[in-house]
């Protein structure tokens, strides 16, 4: 360790090691493991962007844990208008994915992850804003406004994760910081079933008292946001001075380029259509998973138990299942379908308990969903880690890319299924069976082929 912070695999002198990094710049196909480092900060610069990638998120999902307060305070609201609201984020994110991938190809992580706070941070203050005003259809303008600003870097968010673990991390550490990035995205989800606490349910309280509980609510946020703001401006650097591994100083192919060679890769394709039917309904169903509870007699405190603790194993369980990747790497399409099988049963579990063939308890339904979740959100860094091996040496912008805009494009259509006047919530468990099990079936035919590790690997038998 050397008195920067830093952990480098060698120890040579300063004279040396300044001509060794000069060589790897100038010569990156002829480095050798001498020639990178590991840095303590970039455990700095995952934290403070999973934080960034946690309080969006919840952002996204800031009424489905209040549909009741917000039902009964405000004109206008309702199922549609929560699942309207939420779809701004898969909307969004499907016009913006392009534009976003070229903001990170061309200014980097640092510039990216400035806008991402930054349009986060407006949209808080207009929500918070407009309360004050006292005009309800004010409010729900700024609220539907709020929700595109939040969702315009959604792209942003979802590709930094992948970069940043390419970066900045070693090979043996890429997928739990993947998975970090990733998971902890999700516990913005586990974030908004805790808003209950501050705001009440109606009956006993009146609407005046609900709506001052969204006003302190909204105005935390705003803090929170600004916060966050100077925390990304004050130090967040765009990548490290000596890069951790050999992958991470090859020069990938550009957006257009790489976009033209993954249309022609069928392992990748496999893998992209694999996890869009896996994780996008689940992934949009908790924004409105009151509403399916409510069907069998859960009110909205009990669901925000059920979603806070769903959300919650799922990033725990995630990021045990992302770690154990990485030690044991090379068997993550087995674990795929090990994850997804036990996924399918959990959802037909709750399947049985919403059709009456079991009888409804407390404890079924938190087992069945949270077991679900968790399960299901397994997966996501372990396709996005399996997806970028098949493509390597594309772009991870456009590999993640791919990945997210399907997913979304999914789950845009799922959530603009309620508004459809009186199609009720029976539906949906029977959209995640069938999703799951064509997710597992196309996962077979996928052939594993570990590109960009083996790379590595054979680069640092060479420099033994």
């Amino acid at each position: 360790m050397d008195l920067s912070g830093t952990t480098a695999i060698s120890e040579p002198g300063a004279g040396e090691m300044q001509v060794m990094e000069t060589k790897s710049k100038r010569q990156p196909e002829e480095a050798t493991p001498q020639s990178f480092k590991t840095y303590k900060r970039r455990f700095w610069i995952l934290g403070v962007f999973s934080f960034l990638a946690f309080f969006q998120n919840l952002q996204w999902n800031l009424w489905g844990s209040l549909s009741e307060s917000v039902d009964f305070v405000f004109d206008g609201f309702g199922s549609g208008t929560v699942a309207m609201i939420a779809n701004w984020g898969t909307i969004t994110y499907l016009l913006f994915s392009y534009p976003c991938a070229w903001i990170m190809d061309k200014k980097g992580i640092r510039v990216a992850v400035l806008i991402i706070v930054s349009s986060v941070t407006v949209g808080t203050i207009l929500r918070a804003g407009s309360l004050l005003i006292g005009s309800d259809v004010l409010f729900l303008v700024m609220c539907h406004i709020g929700a595109i600003l939040n969702g315009a870097v959604g792209p942003l968010v979802l590709q930094s994760s992948a970069m940043i673990a390419a970066m900045w991390f070693p090979p043996s550490e890429r997928t739990t910081a993947t998975g970090c990035g990733q998971l902890i995205t999700l516990m913005g989800g586990a974030g908004s079933y805790l808003q209950p606490l501050v705001v009440r349910s109606p009956n006993p309280a009146t609407k005046e008292e609900i709506r001052s509980d969204i006003a302190r609510l909204l105005e935390i946020y705003v803090g929170v946001s600004v916060g966050v703001l100077v925390l990304v401006f004050v130090y967040f650097p765009a990548k490290p001075p000596t890069p951790p591994s050999v992958t991470s100083t090859k020069e990938r192919v550009d957006l257009k380029g790489s976009a033209a060679r993954l249309i022609r890769n069928t392992d990748y394709q496999l893998t992209v259509i694999s996890m869009v039917f896996c994780v996008a309904v689940p992934s949009a169903w908790h924004t409105v998973l009151n509403y399916s509870l409510k069907d069998i007699g859960i009110d909205q405190d009990e669901a925000a138990g059920i979603g806070f603790l769903g959300v919650l194993s799922s990033t725990l369980f995630g990021l045990l299942v992302t770690r154990v990747t990485d030690i044991l790497y090379g068997h993550i399409k087995v674990s795929l379908i090990l994850l997804m099988s036990f996924d399918i049963a959990f959802f037909y579990w709750f399947f049985l308990l919403t059709w009456g063939c079991i009888e409804v308890t407390t404890w079924q339904v938190y087992v069945s969903i949270i077991c679900g979740l968790s399960l299901n959100a397994a997966t996501i860094p372990l396709f996005t880690q399996l997806a970028i091996e098949f493509a390597y040496p594309c772009s991870e912008l456009v590999v993640v890319g791919f990945l997210t805009f399907g997913a979304n494009a999914l789950m845009m259509a799922f959530l603009f299924l309620f508004l459809i006047p009186n199609i009720g919530y029976s539906w949906v468990i029977y959209l995640l069976l069938a999703t799951s099990c064509i997710s597992i079936l196309l996962l077979v035919f996928v052939k594993e082929n570990y590109r960009r590790t083996n790379e590595d690997k054979e680069a640092c038998v060479q420099g033994e």
